[in-house]
């Protein structure tokens, strides 16, 4: 298969964004110390939310492992870091736990499908197709992974309530989750959850550089059962094939 450099306009790079956390750790410090993630449960203990907030995030991490898959339409936009949209797409993400998803893309149809020790990203327009290596397991290095029921919210995180910005709905908690591990590739994330029904409606993340995709969820629907051939992937005959990571 045809390899070659990534070209992507402008439009596209709210999507690569998404991928390229696959395979770009960042290795700037989070919390003092040298190990990776904090040692000794007395420390994880000790950065565990409140009982009230502790309750919720175990409420959402249970629903992401136990609720079968899940269909839903998505608002994705990036953000300068004073809060202005760049770029906003939509369209449909379906998720299979653990670890599998497709995001399609409305206009351009770009699709990213994550499946097994592979994703894959396509770009429709330039009919190429980018695939990254992934770990299921590290969900802290591609947070979008945790909408899969992939990784430990109140392990993998210190977590407190927030005031973030709008909330899509009266009643939302958000919360603002500062990664334990130093080489997590971004900076923090903003979780909106809708505590009667302890789902996610909102998953913002923040790079080093204070770059942001905001994903809004809506319409959301579960056990759908969704078949397995959604989120197997052929590569399209003739398309330019870029390998990233691994």
């Amino acid at each position: 298969m045809a390899s070659g450099g990534i070209r992507l306009r402008p439009d596209r790079a709210l999507c690569l964004a998404l991928a390229l956390f696959v395979s770009v750790p960042v290795t700037a410090a989070v919390w003092p110390g040298p190990a990776a993630v904090r040692p000794g449960a007395a420390a994880v203990q000790d950065d565990l939310p409140g009982p009230g907030i502790e309750r919720l995030v175990d409420r959402v991490q249970r629903r992401l492992r136990e609720s079968g898959d899940v269909e839903t339409s998505f608002v994705q936009r990036r953000l300068t870091r004073f809060g202005s949209v760049i770029v906003e797409r939509s369209g449909k993400l379906y998720v299979s736990p653990p670890g599998r998803m497709r995001w399609e893309y409305d206009e351009p149809a770009d699709l990213w499908v994550t499946a097994g020790e592979e994703a894959y990203f396509y770009l429709v327009d330039d009919h190429q197709v980018q695939v990254f290596q992934t770990e299921e397991s590290e969900a802290s290095l591609l947070p979008i992974m945790y909408l899969a029921g992939e990784g430990d919210l109140l392990r993998d995180f210190d977590i407190e309530e927030t005031d973030w910005g709008p909330k899509l709905a009266p009643g939302n908690i958000q919360l603002h989750m500062g990664p334990r591990r130093e080489d997590a590739s971004f900076n923090f994330l903003v979780l909106e959850i809708e505590p009667m029904t302890a789902t996610i409606a909102r998953l913002v993340q923040v790079d080093r550089i204070s770059n942001t995709i905001d994903y809004q969820f809506h319409d959301i629907e579960y056990d759908v059962g969704l078949p397995e051939s959604l989120f197997d992937f052929e590569i399209p005959q003739g398309a330019d094939v870029v390998y990233i990571g691994g």
